[in-house]
C-alpha cells in the first residue's frame, strides 16, 4: 500500500515538474498581458483626456465643446481595449499550458475580436457624433430662431444613433435585415407625417400666396376698392395680403379673402361743367 502511495506521488510530482516550465511562462505571460493590458487602458483614458483639455481650451466659452468625449465612453474604450488585451494573452498561456481544445475555442474568439472591436467602436461613435449633433442642431436652430429647437436636435441624435447600431451590428455579423426593414418603416411613418402635417399648416399661407398673385393682376396699389363690408385704398401687397387705408385706419387683409368674397373697383366719376 505504501508502495502505491509512493508511486502516485512520484507521478505526481514528475508531472508537476514536466509542467513547471510551461506552468511559468502561462504565469509570465499572464503578468505580461495584465501589465500591457493596464498600461494600453491608461494610454487610452489619458488620450481622451487630453483631447477635451485641446477642446476645452481652444473653444473655452463657445458652444463647440460639444466634441468633447464623454467620461462614460473614456471609461467604455478603455475597458474594452483591457479585457481584449487580457483575452489574447489568455489565449497563448492556455496553449502553453497544453489545453488544446480550449486554447482552440479562445483562438477563435480572438479571430473574431477585431469585428467585434470594430462593431462596438461603429455604435460608439454613432453615440457620440449623435450627441454632438443634437448640440449643434439645437444652437443652430435657436438661433436662426425655429420653433422647437430641442426637436430637431434630439431627432438627429436618434438617426445618428440608430444608423451606428445598424452598422455596428453588421459589422460584429449579426443580421440586421430585420432592423433596416423596421427603420425604413418607421422612417417613412415620421416623413409621412410630417408631410401631413406641413401640408394641412401650410394649407392657408399657399391658398394666399396664390390668391395675392391673381389679386395684383387685377389692383394696383392705389385703387380704391371694396371688398365685402370693407372699402378703402390699396397702400401695398405684402406676400399673403393687402394692406387697405379704410376710414378707421390701415387694414391688413388676407388676399384669398378678396377671391371668396365680391370684389369692386371704385372709380372716380367726372362731373360735367353743365
Amino acid at each position: 500500500m505504501l508502495e502505491i502511495f509512493e508511486q502516485e506521488a512520484t507521478n505526481v510530482i514528475t508531472t508537476v515538474i514536466t509542467l513547471l516550465p510551461d506552468l511559468l511562462g502561462a504565469v509570465l505571460m499572464l503578468l505580461l498581458g495584465w501589465l500591457l493590458a493596464r498600461f494600453l487602458r491608461m494610454a487610452i483614458t489619458r488620450l481622451a483626456r487630453a483631447f477635451n483639455t485641446l477642446v476645452a481650451g481652444r473653444f473655452y466659452g463657445t458652444n463647440s465643446e460639444f466634441a468633447r468625449i464623454p467620461t462614460t465612453v473614456q471609461q467604455l474604450l478603455g475597458a474594452t481595449v483591457f479585457w481584449a488585451t487580457i483575452l489574447v494573452f489568455v489565449a497563448v498561456s492556455v496553449r502553453l499550458m497544453g489545453f488544446d481544445g480550449v486554447a482552440h475555442w479562445l483562438e477563435r474568439l480572438v479571430v473574431y475580436l477585431p469585428s467585434l472591436l470594430s462593431g462596438g467602436l461603429i455604435i460608439i461613435a454613432g453615440a457620440i457624433i449623435g450627441s454632438a449633433s443634437r448640440k449643434l442642431i439645437t444652437h443652430a436652430a435657436e438661433t436662426a430662431d425655429i420653433a422647437r429647437p430641442e426637436l430637431l436636435g434630439q431627432s438627429s441624435q436618434v438617426a445618428f444613433i440608430v444608423v451606428g447600431l445598424i452598422i455596428g451590428l453588421g459589422q460584429i455579423g449579426v443580421d440586421v435585415t430585420f432592423l433596416i426593414m423596421l427603420f425604413g418603416i418607421v422612417l417613412a411613418t415620421v416623413l409621412a407625417g410630417f408631410s401631413l402635417a406641413f401640408g394641412l399648416g401650410a394649407k392657408p399661407l399657399v391658398e394666399n400666396l396664390i390668391a395675392n398673385q391673381h389679386l395684383k393682376l387685377l389692383v394696383k396699389p392705389g385703387q380704391q376698392v371694396a371688398c365685402g363690408s370693407l372699402h378703402g385704398r390699396v397702400l401695398e401687397f405684402t406676400a399673403t395680403g393687402v394692406l387697405l387705408e379704410t376710414e378707421h385706419g390701415r387694414t391688413l387683409l388676407p388676399a384669398k379673402l378678396f377671391m371668396e368674397q365680391s370684389l369692386s373697383l371704385i372709380t372716380s366719376e367726372k362731373k360735367d361743367g353743365n
